[in-house]
């Protein structure tokens, strides 16, 4: 798509916000912790549309047995275009044996070399996401400013 010069920001629908995700690695995770919000880099797989991360036990994923109400936002940038997806949804630690199986089959980036032991799986209830498109800045106000 062309950039629109009087519009540039461009409302993905889900199918292109997914498109999004299966090639994303890195994000981050907004969660609340004692009524405060928390923000936590991670890098997660979108796979059979849900979104699946590995962590430790400590004070995200304690958070998330207490409010499973989270935020997961991704982004970049490339020469032409900037773009951001926001899934918001229902958090939970993987238990069974065969749903752990399952997750370890699939493939995945790690990008640290600490070993993660806990999967936790997202059940998006809401995607959004948007692209904008770069171009020279313009002096005049449009509805799109207001983002």
């Amino acid at each position: 798509m062309s950039p629109d010069t009087t519009n540039p920001v461009e409302v993905l629908n889900e199918e292109e916000c997914w498109n999004i995700l299966l090639g994303a690695t890195l994000g981050r995770l907004a969660l609340s912790i004692a009524n405060e919000p928390e923000i936590y880099p991670i890098n997660f797989v979108a796979h059979d549309g849900k979104i699946l991360l590995r962590t430790n036990p400590g004070e995200k994923l304690f958070a998330l047995t207490i409010n499973a109400n989270v935020a997961l936002e991704t982004d970049g940038i490339g020469s032409q275009s900037a773009w951001s997806v926001v899934v918001k949804g229902k958090a939970r630690q993987l238990e069974s044996g065969a749903e752990i199986e399952a997750a370890e089959r699939i493939p995945r980036q790690q990008l640290t070399s600490t070993k993660k032991r806990v999967f936790v799986e997202i059940v998006p209830t809401s995607i959004t996401g948007r692209r904008i498109h770069r171009g020279p800045e313009n002096d005049e106000l449009t509805p799109s400013d207001l983002y």
